[in-house]
């Protein structure tokens, strides 16, 4: 076939396209990065020019993006996205109805969801790795001496994902404070299972938008001497519902986070009376939680073992987390991969049964992974096998000090789950999947 791949630098583009071309498709590629996302009319221009010139079967893209939706329906085309980032943007979904549309994601659950509904040309993949490749670049790092720099007890590469939801609990009464906080610790309890979907009722998000209406009425009609207090506290709540309705709008993917999406200011959040609504007030708090997890054991693994952090911005730890930087995904990351002993990746909670990309790629290394407990990575791996899975933060540390003290072990484990990565995460294996239905 000939196909017709669009891309924006995901992580995913070069394998796939090699991998299509592997399978005796006929590929040719736009690469071109949004501003907007959802109105770019010089983009569909010369989107649409390439379409008319080459006549592809079909479109192809790493996540789904709006225009290239829109254009393929327009010609009639398929379009296949195959997405790396979860949840995907809120804004997105309004563009799910085309019938060209095939939606590809690696979270069941997310899947389900969509299904329920009523999407029902959202469909399941998991995401794949290259083994191949990156097993010649930690070979390259073990000549060259490379990899020696890598060498370390765990490592953490990934963004801490700090959340807005000290903003948008600021201005709520002691009630709603109290249940946000208890249905983030009830979450935080339990791995593969979204609790806040349920814990976050209609009910509670009326009871957040009154307040937030609340304050917005008493803005306008505020004595001069209160007007002050008052302004600031409606700068809060705004502030606050700004970034829960834009939480969904950012990837969750690597270090890079997205924020497309129809905007609208702070002030129209809070002046239109829906400031919030249940999905974004689930994001923030999912984002909340992934924070509190991460750093909580990043500092306490600090504290008796050497611990590195891979990350574009520096935290400030309470015990000897050594900051790294950010590393690059193709040649440097693999090398942090198989020089440290554990690798650690606590899954964004967002995701609430997939196996994130990160999990995958410590796998392909031959790195040992140490993730949270994830129904599709206990599906496809055996734990104290393949990888080692906690289901608590105690729990955690407890088998990061015992696997430290037995590196027997961990060397036992370091590449096990290579022939399952080759025979059920290949990039041929999930794209022929994809494709097998399209001609």
């Amino acid at each position: 076939m000939k196909i017709l791949f669009y891309d924006m630098g995901s992580y995913l583009y070069d394998d796939a396209v090699e991998t299509l071309r592997d399978m005796g498709h006929k590929v040719r590629t736009v690469y071109y990065h949004f501003e907007d996302r959802y109105k770019d009319d010089f983009f569909c221009e010369r989107f649409e020019k390439k379409v008319r010139e080459i006549a592809p079967d079909l479109i192809f893209s790493i996540n789904f993006f709006p225009l290239v939706a829109v254009i393929a329906h327009d010609h009639g085309l398929r379009y296949i996205s195959w997405s790396c980032d979860s949840p995907l943007a809120e804004g997105l979904e309004e563009y799910f109805h085309y019938d060209t549309n095939r939606i590809w994601l690696f979270d069941k659950a997310e899947v389900t969801e969509y299904n329920r509904r009523g999407h029902d040309n959202v469909f399941y993949c998991p995401l794949a790795v290259n083994t191949s490749r990156v097993q010649k670049v930690i070979e390259e790092g073990r000549r060259g001496g490379e990899l020696n720099n890598y060498r370390c007890d765990v490592s953490f590469v990934g963004s801490l994902y700090n959340a807005s939801l000290e903003g948008i609990m600021a201005p709520l009464d002691d009630y709603l404070k109290g249940y946000l906080e208890g249905a983030m610790n009830a979450q935080m309890e339990f791995y593969g299972v979204d609790l806040l979907g349920q814990t976050i009722t209609d009910e509670i998000i009326g009871r957040i938008n009154a307040r937030y209406r609340e304050l917005h009425e008493k803005a306008g009609g505020a004595t001069e001497g209160s007007v002050g207090e008052t302004k600031q506290n409606v700068s809060v709540a705004a502030e606050g519902a700004r970034q829960s309705a834009e939480g969904l709008r950012k990837s969750a993917e690597g270090f890079r986070k997205s924020t497309e999406g129809p905007r609208q200011s702070a002030e129209d959040a809070v002046g239109g009376f829906t400031p919030l609504n249940k999905r974004g007030l689930a994001f923030a708090i999912q984002k909340q939680i992934t924070f509190a997890e991460r750093v909580t054991l990043i500092d306490t693994l600090g504290s008796f073992c050497d611990m590195r952090f891979y990350s574009t911005k520096p935290y400030e730890f309470g015990s000897d987390v050594r900051f790294c930087g950010p590393v690059k995904y193709h040649s440097q990351m693999p090398l942090v991969f198989a020089g440290s002993k554990l690798n650690l990746c606590p899954t964004l909670r967002s995701i609430i049964s997939g196996i994130p990309l990160r999990s995958l790629d410590i796998l392909a290394c031959g790195g040992v992974l140490m993730s949270n407990w994830q129904p599709e990575l206990a599906e496809y791996f055996t734990d104290g096998e393949d990888l080692i899975m906690y289901n608590s933060l105690e729990e955690a540390v407890t088998k990061a000090q015992w696997y430290l003290e037995h590196e027997d072990e961990l060397a036992r484990i370091a590449g096990h789950a290579t022939k399952v990565l080759e025979d059920e995460f290949s990039y041929r294996k999930m794209l022929e999947y994809i494709l097998k239905d399209e001609g």
